[in-house]
Order: C-alpha cells, then structure tokens, then sequence
C-alpha cells in the first residue's frame, strides 16, 4: 500500500481544509492540486478562488472539480460550476496552459438510477467540456462503481480519477482499461491543516503538463 512507484504526486482539497499554504504545499513535492469548485445547482466552495490562485502561484498544476447531485438538472449544475470557474478565473471559464481538465464527482445518487445518474453526467461532461476547451476527468469510487450503478461502462471516454484507499493498486472498473489518477490515501501534509486526500497521476510530469497544456 502506498504511493505508486513512477507515479506523479498530488493533492485534492475543499473547504474542509480550510487555508492551505501552497507554497509549503509545493516545497513538499507535489505536483499538482484539485480543488472542489462547487456542488449541486447553488452551493460554492468558500476556498475555492484562494486554492485556484494559491496552487497556481505556487507553481503546481490545478484542477478544479463539481460534486454533483443526480437528482438536479445536470446543465443547471454545469453552468454553475462554470460560473464558479470563471469568477476564479478571471471572467472566464476556458481552461488555460497549466490547467488540468475539470473533474466531475460521482460518488452519490440521491435516489436517481444508475441511468439517470450516466445520463446527466454525460450531460455535464459535454456542457463543461464544449466550455472550457479540455475533455473532463470523471471521479468516482470503485464500490459507488461497481456495487451501487452495477459497473456500467459508459463514460469511458474521459479520463479516469478513482477513488479506493489503503490498497496496493486500484481495481478497474467498467469501461476503463487503466486509469489517469488515484486518490490512494488520506494523510497529514505539510501546509494543509489536518489531513487531506493524496493522488497520484499514472504517468510522468511530461505527461501531466501536455494533459495540462
């Protein structure tokens, strides 16, 4: 168990997290940094514009990412996150170089089905990615996967950030053949109060900035 061999280091934070020190953050040896944006049709990440600015400046890739609800319109939910985006962001939505594409959190169904949940997240994985010029990452756990939405393997087209903590690789699910970043663990880091969660990205820092570029 641990972090993968050859693999690329990072973060993901929200408000749980509270003010992050970037800079100590980087000092430490991680590459890159999602931050959670907003969630559902109206909630905001309270840090999200201080995380968006704070990793940039401190010199890591940043991503930005929506936790969604099923059971509200997906387009809704894909604007607002865009909007979030684009008050960060300096007016606009469009991702520049050194931005990682925008990652969609699937981890409940609020009573929606298997397929409305796919279909809505199509939805928004369409809206965000037509808005900000890069093709979205899909986040989502391997038992949400698997066991809740029966491993369908749809929206294997996007990259994939899985979720399986405390295991020695992450399984594979549905249509997908490998994946792009495993949030492997939770753990103290330097610079973030508390504990926060760590990924890895499956492949070279070369790698990570063309995906960001």
């Amino acid at each position: 168990m641990g972090f993968p061999a050859g693999a690329v280091p990072g973060i993901d934070v929200s408000h749980y997290q509270s003010h992050v020190d970037w800079d100590t953050v980087a000092g430490g040896g991680e590459r890159f940094a999602f931050a959670k944006a907003s969630e559902g049709l109206t909630a905001s990440d309270a840090y999200f514009a201080d995380n968006w600015a704070g990793s940039k400046r401190a010199g890591l890739l940043r991503g930005a990412y929506h936790f969604y609800h099923p059971n509200s319109d997906a387009t809704q939910q894909a604007n607002h996150f865009l909007q979030a985006l684009a008050r960060a962001n300096g007016g606009s939505p469009h991702l520049a170089p050194g931005d990682l594409p925008a990652a969609l959190d699937l981890e409940v169904t609020d009573g929606a089905s298997a397929a409305e949940l796919l279909a809505g997240a199509a939805s928004w994985l369409t809206t965000v990615k037509a808005a900000t010029g890069k093709q979205p990452i899909v986040y989502t756990f391997v038992s949400f996967w698997r066991s809740t939405l029966g491993n369908p393997k749809a929206l294997a087209d996007y990259p994939l950030w899985i979720a399986q903590l405390n295991v020695s690789a992450p399984a594979t699910i549905g249509g997908w053949k490998s994946w792009h970043f495993w949030q492997y663990a939770i753990q103290p880091v330097h610079g973030v109060p508390g504990s926060t969660d760590m990924d890895a990205f499956n492949g070279t820092y070369a790698d990570l900035q063309a995906m960001a570029g």
